[in-house]
């Protein structure tokens, strides 16, 4: 499985890819799941964290097509639980260099369970490189278990909501002993297995200061 990170300034050089995340993502999401989300004419969703130049990790088959994606950003910035979901987190902002957010995971219906892995520990060697401790996600509950089964289940920080429903802000820890949990169940042999990174390097990301930008180290 193919791993490529890039941000999303750097979306045109990635045409085919870039088109196939937004797609799924416009298909799966709003399509699928009902989620109040803006498409254009060719089904492509994105939002204003896109414009923040957030970070995608992507992973793709063997021929080329996007089977799993997710977006990153800094904590240390606007993002989306601090916008919308202050709610599930005492209304207190989490703001941390150490702490990234994570939204629209995306896996395709092909090997569900391998690719949501493989994403997972694609995304948890980034962070570990990059110095960054936790991901921080809103997600339904009764996504907890799928998360458990493919190898990494959060921290549940806060909830809301009954039965289906319901959804939680979850913490998940990224240490050494869960990448080699995902490695082993998403089938990686790290030794053959590297992240294709796209300019500028993934342990610099793009914050937020009185609406200035500039990069720091994440592990800042």
């Amino acid at each position: 499985m193919p791993f490529t990170l890039f941000y999303c300034e750097d979306l045109a050089d990635y045409p085919t890819l870039g088109d196939q995340m937004l797609r799924d993502r416009g298909s799966q999401f709003k399509d699928t799941l009902g989620w109040d989300l803006i498409t254009d004419e060719l089904g492509r969703e994105r939002d204003e964290y896109d414009n923040m130049n957030s970070l995608y990790t992507t992973v793709t088959d063997e021929e080329g097509q996007h089977i799993a994606s997710s977006r990153v950003m800094p904590t240390t910035g606007q993002n989306m639980t601090s916008d919308h979901f202050s709610h599930l987190t005492g209304g207190v902002a989490v703001s941390s260099p150490k702490i990234w957010e994570t939204t629209r995971f995306f896996v395709a219906q092909k090997d569900q369970r391998g690719a949501a892995s493989a994403l997972m520990w694609a995304g948890s060697r980034m962070a570990l490189d990059s110095g960054v401790e936790f991901y921080l996600s809103i997600t339904g509950a009764h996504l907890l278990r799928v998360f458990t089964v493919c190898g990494w289940r959060p921290e549940v920080i806060g909830r809301s909501g009954e039965g289906e429903n319901e959804i939680c802000a979850c913490l998940w820890e990224v240490t050494p002993k869960v990448l080699a949990r995902l490695a082993r169940l998403a089938g990686i042999d790290p030794a053959e297995h590297d992240l294709r990174f796209h300019n500028p390097a993934p342990t610099r990301a793009m914050v937020r200061d009185g609406g200035a930008e500039h990069s720091v180290k994440a592990a800042a």
